[in-house]
């Protein structure tokens, strides 16, 4: 279907596929990892970070509604916007922890960083793709 296409709207559908399958992974992700957190399973990582026990549930609260709002957005643009602030905020307060808060090693922390950048990569491409054009 593609090979009919010139080649200037086929780099805009493979963009757009890519986009999506971006927000997919991150959907899958967070939801798993938000409900890990609320249950409290990771509750002795909290406790090692010295938060408060709240802080299990607000973060995984963060990670549920961010993963609905980036699979919303695939449709409502805005919602992905919005979503992946929260997230890649969310990212990077966990990366900041990690690294200087409890002084792990900065391997520890690139998943957060690399969540992140996916998070605010979305929010980049709508920005500028989609409200932009408004």
């Amino acid at each position: 279907m593609l090979r009919f296409l010139p080649n200037q709207k086929k780099d805009v559908i493979s963009i757009l596929i890519l986009i999506d399958i971006i927000q997919v992974v991150l959907f899958v992700f967070f939801l798993m990892t938000g409900t890990k957190i609320m249950s409290g399973k990771l509750a002795d990582e909290f406790k090692r970070f010295g938060f408060p026990s709240f802080f299990n549930f607000l973060t995984g609260f963060f990670e549920i509604i961010g993963a609905i709002g980036i699979l919303i957005g695939i449709w409502i643009p805005i919602s992905a916007l919005l979503a992946g602030l929260l997230l890649g905020c969310t990212m990077l307060v966990a990366a900041f922890t990690l690294i200087v808060l409890v002084r792990d090693p900065f391997k520890k922390a690139v998943p957060a960083l690399i969540l992140c950048v996916l998070s605010l990569g979305i929010v980049i491409y709508h920005t500028i793709y989609n409200i932009g054009a408004l």
